[in-house]
């Protein structure tokens, strides 16, 4: 079984990244013509922004398990989002497209590094195996 740090941060990633595909598959029925899903991504342009946020705060909790390479990319992330939405809320489609694209490859790269990402030494040990004291 995974440290429970470990399992935290995928579970974050996760939902990040589901999050993310969510809003690309919303833009493309919307873009596609399939329909008006306008609020739809209206809605879950606040979602994702919110899962975002509470993305990296959970990564700077945890960063010394995280390693600087996830807290930075969970950082990057939230910047990316917070600014997509703004860009969304401009309409400034030709960027919001385009930055979504990256986004979807920026959280693509967090949730591939954190699923690969070991803990270091002093993580793993931590907190020490309780070994219980012989009876006397």
């Amino acid at each position: 079984m995974p440290h429970p740090h470990l399992i935290i941060l995928r579970s974050v990633a996760t939902v990040l990244l589901s999050a993310v595909i969510a809003q690309a598959g919303w833009a493309s029925a919307m873009l596609g013509g399939a329909g008006d899903y306008l609020r739809q991504h209206q809605v879950g342009a606040w979602i994702t922004l919110v899962v975002a946020i509470a993305s990296a705060i959970a990564y700077l909790a945890l960063r010394r398990s995280a390693g600087p390479v996830n807290v930075g990319l969970a950082v990057a992330s939230a910047v990316a989002i917070t600014v997509q939405f703004t860009l969304g809320e401009l309409e400034i489609r030709a960027w919001h497209i385009f930055w979504g694209i990256l986004i979807v490859g920026l959280t693509t790269s967090l949730t591939s590094w954190t699923y690969r990402h070991t803990l270091p030494e002093d993580v793993r040990a931590y907190p020490a195996p309780v070994t219980p004291e012989p009876r006397a």
